[in-house]
């Protein structure tokens, strides 16, 4: 069931299914809504209660930001816990689909006592390179210049790895449709945020933390090698390689990431 909830400068839509002890927060990345999630929630919501928010700016009014400032992870990490501080649900995990993993590491690191455990669904704990952060303004340039449902049509399906993409293209599309609606400003405060970042390779380090990381061999948009030697830092059971899937292991692999993300948590709670 899709509910609102007042940010501040809108009213942001999430979805709010199932029941139990347990919920998990569930955060869409860059250029998507919460819509990317379907798969997971309806096999998830049947032993978890399912929080899965649209970040603000997605079919809402993006984060007011003061001049001379650019937005930052932590923003959105604020508004997500004052949602869930809203909702009475004092401890939960998270999982984060790239730039949602993003901003659940900053949640993490910041917010200890809430997180119970932490999904990287193809994300990473680096920050930008230096040549990453230049492709970024690129981006920012490309969305202020030719808008947002350009800039999905040219860049989303090359999400997917190379079997999905021939035999789903009506998939895609759909997905490029959901978040064609997203302003520019929005996404570049994304974008920005995302340049910004700052690395959190800690969490993996100091293993103080359950961390799923989900990847995907075909993925272009996190380098393989990279999450191969963050997954090192991990237990072998909390990392699950999918073969000749890209970006999108939700839509790509549904029921392998569906079972690796309900085994991950039943195993964080023993």
């Amino acid at each position: 069931m899709q509910k609102l909830y007042n940010y501040g400068n809108d009213s942001l839509s999430y979805i709010d299914e199932g029941i139990g002890p347990v919920a998990i927060l569930l955060i869409h990345g860059f250029g998507e809504d919460n819509k990317v999630w379907m798969n997971q929630i309806a096999f998830l919501s049947k032993q978890y209660r399912i929080i899965a928010p649209n970040l603000p700016g997605v079919h809402c009014k993006p984060l007011i930001i003061e001049a001379n400032n650019t937005a930052e992870i932590n923003n959105y990490v604020e508004v997500l816990h004052a949602l869930m501080h809203d909702l009475h649900i004092d401890q939960y995990f998270i999982m984060g689909h790239s730039m949602g993993g993003y901003i659940g590491l900053a949640f993490a690191d910041y917010y200890t006592n809430h997180v119970q455990g932490l999904g990287l669904i193809h994300s990473t704990t680096y920050a930008d390179s230096e040549v990453k952060k230049e492709s970024r303004l690129k981006i920012a340039a490309f969305l202020k210049d030719f808008g947002t449902e350009k800039f999905l049509e040219t860049a989303t399906p090359n999400l997917f790895g190379p079997a999905f993409k021939l035999a789903h293209p009506e998939q895609i599309q759909q997905l490029i449709g959901s978040a064609s609606d997203i302003s520019a400003l929005a996404m570049i405060q994304f974008v920005l945020a995302m340049h910004n970042r700052k690395a959190f390779t800690h969490l993996i380090q100091q293993n103080s933390l359950p961390i799923l990381m989900v990847i995907g061999d075909a993925d272009m948009a996190v380098p393989f090698e990279d999450s191969i030697a963050q997954a090192k830092l991990l237990p072998p059971e909390n990392v699950i390689v999918l073969k000749g899937i890209g970006h999108m292991g939700m839509l790509e692999a549904t029921d392998l990431v569906n079972e690796s993300i309900h085994t991950f948590i039943q195993n964080s709670k023993k």
